[in-house]
């Protein structure tokens, strides 16, 4: 069984080592890492990772106007490696397999298949993990740093997008959620429970949230670090979303997904293992170390701007989300969709 990961990374370079190692420990047997307009030197840190023949990194100069991401994915479509996977899931780098269950992404796919039958895709979605209240980029792995997050059945439909981990022949193309159904064959679909979801949800590509879907305790999910220290997000924020150049990272990005409400430290066990995967990739850390001095760099040119000095201020105001109730988050989201339907008429 050939598991292939890949990635779309632009100034990621501080990140990218512990993520590939994360994954490949986890069970992913390739790792391929597309990556444009770097500025700190990430290329130098993907080019000497790719010394390692698990690891295949593809720089590109995006084009036209369609977003970075989507330009990414059609490389990776054209990608020999994709032919040659049996799996293969389109995630960030700040978005970690946990498998609090241990054992790799091979036991997990087997153990749905022998409990389900085989089956095409599998959803797995975010968790969002917060600040934990940290000003300041420390030391450490990224889960190890954060481990305060939102509960599991937080009523907030963006705490549960998804991200898939798929069978690339019984899909059209790789998608950013969900790869591209074939209109003659839906695909098999199961849930992070290990349950199967609808046909209805299997056909709706625009289906990227298993927010009100019915399911179990789950057995996998994805960690997202979506911010880390208000130091990486400001660095983040200078940046920009890879998918959404234009989007403003400030305030609502933040108080939309720095949850700390409960500790989680389900994939802790799992860091042993990428400790040791990083020790076998090769040694990267002076490259690593320049790509953290630029992001200093950026950070300390970011707050000198007045504007960002106090949204730095503000959001130690914000403190942590609080969860909504399951009776305001329903009532939102209905709020939500009547204007949505209105407006459309």
């Amino acid at each position: 069984m050939s598991i292939l990961g890949i990635t779309c990374l632009r100034n990621d370079g501080a990140y990218a080592p512990e993520w590939i190692a994360h994954h490949l420990a986890a069970g992913f047997d390739r790792m391929l890492v597309l990556s444009h307009d770097n500025t700190d030197g990430t290329d130098a840190v993907l080019e000497a990772l790719s010394q390692d023949p698990r690891i295949s990194y593809v720089p590109f100069a995006p084009k036209g106007k369609k977003s970075v991401q989507w330009q990414a994915l059609k490389l990776a479509q054209d990608h020999p490696w994709l032919a040659e996977a049996e799996w293969a899931m389109f995630f960030d780098c700040d978005e970690f397999l946990c498998l609090p269950e241990g054992g790799s992404v091979r036991d997990l796919i087997a153990a749905f298949e022998a409990e389900q039958g085989a089956f095409d895709a599998l959803a797995l979605p975010w968790r969002l993990y917060g600040s934990a209240g940290q000003d300041r980029r420390e030391a450490g792995l990224t889960p190890e740093r954060f481990t305060k997050a939102a509960p599991m059945d937080v009523h907030f439909p963006l705490a549960h997008l998804f991200k898939t981990l798929n069978r690339p022949t019984a899909f059209r193309a790789l998608g950013v959620h969900r790869p591209r159904a074939k209109k003659s064959k839906p695909a098999r679909w199961v849930g992070p429970d290990g349950s199967v979801l609808s046909p209805q949800f299997a056909a709706q590509d625009g289906a990227i949230s298993i927010y009100g879907v019915d399911q179990g305790a789950r057995r996998a999910w994805l960690n997202h670090y979506s911010l880390r220290s208000s130091e990486e997000f400001l660095v983040k924020r200078a940046r920009g979303l890879p998918n959404h150049m234009e989007r403003e990272i400030g305030l609502t990005y933040w108080a939309e997904r720095n949850w700390n409400s409960e500790d989680a430290p389900e994939i802790l066990p799992m860091l042993d293992a990428t400790r040791a995967e990083l020790e076998s990739m090769p040694d990267v850390a002076d490259l690593v170390s320049n790509c953290l001095n630029v992001q200093a760099q950026v950070y300390r040119e970011a707050v000198d701007d007045i504007d960002v000095l106090r949204l730095q201020f503000r959001l130690g105001l914000l403190g942590s989300s609080v969860p909504p109730s399951a009776a305001e988050g329903r009532a939102f989201l209905r709020a939500q969709i009547k204007i949505l339907q209105r407006d459309r008429v």
